[in-house]
C-alpha cells in the first residue's frame, strides 16, 4: 500500500520544527514589529530569546507582572536551498499569548533555542532573575496558526497545532535531504523522470518524511517549478528505514515508487 502525504496539520507542525522566528508584532499595535530569534519547542510553542537592549527585554517583567499574557503575532520562515538560492518553503504566522518562560522550564526552552541558534549566553537566560541584564526567554502558545507553503495555504486552530506531533523522523530527514541535494542531484533528476507527466528539469529534494519524498523540479523550459510527490511503499519507522527508502528512490528501486 502506497503511503499518502502526511496530514496537513502534521506537515505544518513538522515544518514548524525547522522554521526560524523572524519578527514579532503587538496585537494592539501591529505596526510595532521587532526582530527576534528562537525556535518552536516540543509542545508547539514559539520560544524567543530576548537579548539585553531589545525593545521587548523589559516588557514581560514590567507589563506581564499584573497581566500574565500579552497578545502578539510572530512570523516564522522555513528555508530550503535550491542550488545556492535560499527559497522559502513555508511561512507561518502564529497568533497567541506572550509570557515569560517559568523558571523550572527555562532549561528545556533554552535547549530548544540552542538547536536553532547556539549562543553561549543562553545559559545566563536559564539562571536569569527579574531585573537582571541577562537575556530573557519568552514563549507564545499559538491560538491560531496561518501558513503558506509553496503549494498550499490555510489556518490551523492553535489547540490542534499544539496537540499535533511532527513527523518523528524530521531531524533525520533533514540530514538525509541535505546529503542528497549535495551529492545525488543526477539520481534525483532520474527519479523525477520516472514519474508520469513531470517535465524534464533541474531537480532537488524538497521535503522528506516517513511517508515519502517531495521533489522540486525546475523545468528547463523556464516554466514554473513543480512539486512531485513520491510515496514510499511502506511507512519508514526509523532513520534506517528512511535511509533505505531514499536509497531505493535514488537507485530506481520499485520499492520507493
Amino acid at each position: 500500500m502506497r503511503q499518502p502525504s502526511p496530514p496537513e496539520v502534521e506537515r505544518i507542525r513538522s515544518l514548524a520544527t525547522t522554521a526560524t522566528p523572524t519578527t514579532v508584532a503587538m496585537a494592539d499595535d501591529p505596526s510595532a514589529r521587532f526582530s527576534v530569534r528562537g525556535a518552536v519547542d516540543h509542545a508547539g510553542r514559539v520560544v524567543l530569546k530576548i537579548d539585553t537592549g531589545h525593545p521587548l527585554h523589559e516588557l514581560p517583567w514590567a507589563t506581564l507582572h499584573e497581566c500574565p499574557d500579552l497578545a502578539v503575532s510572530v512570523d516564522l520562515s522555513a528555508l530550503r536551498h535550491v542550488g545556492q538560492t535560499p527559497t522559502v518553503r513555508a511561512r507561518l504566522w502564529c497568533e497567541g499569548w506572550l509570557s515569560a518562560v517559568p523558571p523550572h522550564e527555562r532549561r528545556a526552552a533554552a535547549l530548544a533555542v540552542w538547536e536553532r541558534t547556539p549562543e553561549e549566553d543562553l545559559i545566563s537566560a536559564v539562571d536569569r532573575d527579574p531585573g537582571t541584564d541577562a537575556p530573557l526567554l519568552v514563549r507564545i502558545a499559538p491560538t491560531l496558526v496561518f501558513y503558506a507553503t509553496y503549494d498550499t495555504a490555510g489556518v490551523i486552530d492553535g489547540d490542534l497545532f499544539r496537540a499535533a506531533r511532527p513527523d518523528p523522523l524530521t531531524d533525520a530527514a533533514e540530514r538525509l535531504l541535505g546529503h542528497a541535494n549535495d551529492c545525488h542531484r543526477d539520481e534525483l533528476a532520474a527519479a523525477a523522470r520516472g514519474v508520469a507527466d513531470v517535465p524534464d528539469g533541474s531537480t532537488w529534494l524538497w521535503e522528506l518524511d516517513s511517508r515519502g519524498a517531495t521533489l522540486w523540479v525546475a523545468p528547463y523550459s523556464g516554466s514554473h517549478p513543480v512539486l512531485v510527490r513520491v510515496p514510499w511503499s511502506a511507512r519508514a519507522g526509523d532513520p534506517h528505514a528512511l535511509r533505505q527508502a531514499l536509497g531505493d528512490l535514488l537507485t530506481g528501486s520499485g520499492a520507493a515508487r
